[in-house]
Formats: structure tokens, C-alpha cells, sequence
């Protein structure tokens, strides 16, 4: 084989080798686009998965009424173990109360909510009689903070822990014909002592703003 032979061979070998070349970047071109559509999809998948959940704002009380700032919205992706409050039942959840006091940045959940009229662990519902011009004019509402304080010293909340203390509204009784109706007040065991002694005796309650 002369020289001239074995150049002539390696020039016709060259198209052959740059063919295979453009397939291979071809083939390469199309898998970087399958693993960015599957990327794509993951991503949707996951953006489709998640809801909108319910997180406290900011520091709630036991037995607080939780407002509307108390509130905002997190996009969560729901987990088998996890049980939580979605944004769609926020028109349910304000105005209930937790249990127990619940930091900001909590995600709350059904079973962290006092249920209507029923106290939760710690807690006791206790019956007070109140007259007619001894509570305010307005209609009290389950879940509603008030000051109960035993008379005839109608001593202003935190003055006196035996005689004065706050309590949220469980429940309120239809009036008699003297005007005289039954509150039923949620209280901590700190003041369950106060409440039962208040329960024997004349009582006055007024609204604690929100």
C-alpha cells in the first residue's frame, strides 16, 4: 500500500467519524431536554400538591379568641402525619380559642382549639348567674374575654386574683323574667377556685376588648 493509498482511506474515513460526532451531540441535546421537561413536571407535580394552611401570626393565649391579624397563609405540602387548619376554614376557626397558649409561627390544627362550649385539659366551665345591669348591654358571645368580678367591690381584673379575674365565655343562658341570666365561663385551675366562690354569690362581668 503506497502512501498515497492510506491518505486516500483516512479522507473517506473522516465524513464517517463526523457523522457519529453530530448523532452523538444530537442524542446529548435530546436528553438534557427530556431531563428538563421531567424537572419541569416535578415541579408543577409539587406546585399542584401543596395547600394553603393556617400559622399564627403571632402569640395567642389560652381560651384568646383568635382574630383576623392573629392569621396568615403558608403553602404546605400535605403530609399523612400532619393535621392542620386549611386556609379555606378560616371563617370557622376565628373566634375559637386554643387550649392552651400557642406561640407565633404555630401551625394550627383542629384538635389544638378549644370545641364550642367544652373546656380542654386544665380548663372548667363554671355557671354565674348575672343580674340585669350587671353586664353589658350587648349580647356576650361564646369565646369572648370578660372580667368577672364578685360583688359589692366590683374590683377591676388583676387587683384582686380571689375576687377579680379573666375568664372567656362558654356559653350564655336565655334571660328570666327578673332579667337574670347564666354565663358560663371557661376558667384556668389559677382562678377555678375564684370562679366557683363567685358562683355562689352576685357577680358582675364586663367585655375585655379583643
Amino acid at each position: 500500500m503506497t502512501v498515497t493509498d492510506f491518505t486516500e482511506r483516512l479522507k473517506k474515513a473522516e465524513p464517517a467519524s463526523n457523522k457519529s460526532s453530530r448523532w452523538l451531540n444530537l442524542v446529548a441535546v435530546l436528553i438534557a431536554m427530556v431531563l428538563v421537561l421531567v424537572v419541569v413536571h416535578v415541579v408543577v407535580i409539587l406546585q399542584d400538591e401543596t395547600v394553603p394552611a393556617l400559622v399564627l401570626a403571632r402569640d395567642v393565649g389560652a381560651t384568646q379568641p383568635i382574630t383576623e391579624p392573629d392569621l396568615v397563609t403558608i403553602e404546605l405540602v400535605p403530609d399523612h402525619g400532619i393535621r392542620f387548619v386549611r386556609a379555606s376554614d378560616r371563617p370557622i376557626v376565628l373566634g375559637r380559642a386554643p387550649a392552651i397558649g400557642l406561640p407565633k409561627g404555630t401551625l394550627l390544627s383542629a384538635s389544638s382549639l378549644i370545641p364550642e362550649g367544652v373546656p380542654g385539659s386544665g380548663f372548667q366551665v363554671v355557671g354565674l348567674r348575672v343580674g340585669a345591669g350587671q353586664r353589658p348591654s350587648q349580647s356576650l358571645w361564646p369565646h369572648a374575654q370578660v372580667c368577672v368580678s364578685r360583688l359589692p367591690e366590683a374590683l377591676p381584673c388583676g387587683s384582686s386574683p380571689e375576687k377579680a379575674f379573666l375568664a372567656g365565655v362558654a356559653g350564655v343562658g336565655s334571660p328570666d323574667a327578673g332579667g337574670s341570666l347564666v354565663v358560663d365561663v371557661i376558667v384556668d385551675s389559677e382562678h377555678a377556685q375564684a370562679a366557683l366562690a363567685a358562683a355562689s354569690g352576685a357577680v358582675i362581668i364586663s367585655l375585655i376588648g379583643a
